[in-house]
This record gives C-alpha cells, structure tokens and sequence, in this order.
C-alpha cells in the first residue's frame, strides 16, 4: 500500500508540474540569472530536496550545452546584464557528503563553478545532518579538496541550521558568528555569501546578516535583475520530481506558479 500511495503521490507532483509549466508563460519574462538550489544526489531517500544521480549528471550535461554557468560573484555582479537570462549558478546547501563523492566528479569533468552553504555543526562533528540515514556530512577534508580544485566558492549556512525566524538575537548571533569562525579556522577564508536556513527570510536576523556578508540567498520567488536587493536574492530549488523534462522548463521560465503554492503551503510571506 506504501508504494501505491507513494506512486500515486509522484503522478499527481508531476501532473501539478505539467499544469504550472502551463501557465508560467502568461506569468510575463523570466529575466536574470538562474540561481538553482541543490541538496542531496542519489540519496535514495525519496525526499523532494534530492536528484538522482542520472537526473544530476543528465542535467549539468545540458547546462553545459545551453547556458553559461558562472559562479555566483559573477551572477550577482552582472544580475541586469540583458543576456543574464543565460547564466546560471549551481549551489548546494548544507554539506551533504554525497556533493562530495557524486557531485564533484561531474562538476570537476565539466569544468562548472558552484556554491557550497556549509552548515558548520554536522561538518565539525560528523553527524548525520538529518534524520533517516544517508544523510553524512562532509568532512573538513573533502571541503578543502574542492575548494582547492578552483570551482567552489564557500558559503555561510549557520552552525546548526535554525530556522532564524524562530530564534532570538543572541542565539542568531552565535549561529552566525559560530559558523562563520569554524570557516574561516578550518579553511582560512571568511564567508562573503549567506543562505537562510530553510530559505526563510527573517527580519530579526536581517541586520545581523547584512554586517557580516555583501549577499544572502533565500528559497524561491521573483526573478533576480538589476534592482534585487542583494541581501534577499532568489533562487530556484530542484527536486526529485524535476528529472530533465521539469528542469528544462524551471529555467525558462522559473515554474513560478508552482512556487507560489508552496510559499502558501508554507505560510511564508517573505521575499
């Protein structure tokens, strides 16, 4: 009965796609680059937050023939370049091992730059990062080998990964701050780019954010142009049931409808 209701759930994700596909163009243009969000790869746990590894490898293969994938300074610098809608940014958030062991090599033959979120806790202390198995963290030394290859640029994703809406000041500080110190011992860089955990804007942790890094992504939304606030940069997350077909219609046109029902699922209001 579990693999029924499990099936039958996945038709139904992909006919809801087919659906926002649909209406995405009468949405207007898509311009500026395209930043896409990127967990886990072939995890194998069936969760939305992760690709399989065909999906991973079928998907940088057509970047690499369609767009130009730049790293993420490039992007945010360039962001009203009339010809941005051809860029792309790869970034993975969190630190799961599996970037490491599935990721990279496909990254690496490709030559393609992207963004790691490390959140620093799982990575310090080696456990899981969530729940339910194939979940490992990476290690300081994996981070360090594909920071070394040239490709990564390394980002702040908190210590433990709150969801900073919920937290006060001081615990905001010493998430930030914890996080960004473990960086900068353990890599010698310090973070300029920040994501929010969960891609949840929060005004509290607004202030903090803003003193200690020149850009801070967030979930999905709007596209990203010349007059986003670099401080609240949209992205665009890919899912298990994206396989090629979703993803080539996510760069076209952003399947914003589609986000915009998650946003109310989530009863999130902000940017």
């Amino acid at each position: 009965m579990a693999t029924l209701a499990t099936a039958a759930k996945g038709i139904a994700r992909r006919a809801g796609k087919l659906v926002f596909s649909a209406v995405d163009p009468f949405l207007g243009d898509f311009p500026g680059p395209r930043i896409l969000i990127y967990h886990q790869i072939g995890a194998g746990l069936g969760r939305q937050m992760e690709v399989t590894e065909r999906a991973f490898a079928d998907q940088i293969a057509w970047l690499g023939e369609r767009y130009r994938v730049v790293d993420l300074p490039t992007a945010l610098a360039g962001r009203g370049d009339p010809d941005a809608n051809r860029w792309v940014v790869l970034t993975f958030d969190d630190g799961y091992a599996d970037l490491y062991q599935r990721g990279f090599p496909v990254l690496q033959r490709h030559g393609m730059p992207f963004t790691l979120y490390l959140t620093t806790h799982p990575v310090e202390s080696g456990e899981p990062l969530t729940p339910g198995g194939a979940a490992d963290p990476l290690g300081w030394d994996q981070v360090e080998a594909m920071a070394g290859s040239g490709l990564m640029t390394l980002g702040a994703h908190t210590h433990r990964h709150p969801d900073l809406r919920t937290i006060g000041a001081t615990q905001i500080e010493d998430e930030l701050g914890t996080c960004d110190e473990l960086i900068e011992r353990r890599m010698g860089i310090r973070p300029a780019h920040f994501t929010y955990p969960w891609g949840y804007w929060s005004a509290p942790a607004h202030a903090a954010v803003a003193r200690r890094y020149s850009s801070a992504t967030v979930g999905s939304g709007p596209p990203v142009t010349a007059a986003t606030d670099l401080l609240t940069v949209n992205r665009i997350p890919v899912q298990l049931a994206d396989g090629l077909m979703f993803f080539k219609r996510k760069l076209r046109t952003g399947l914003r409808m589609e986000d915009r029902l998650r946003r109310r699922i989530a009863n999130y209001d902000g940017p």
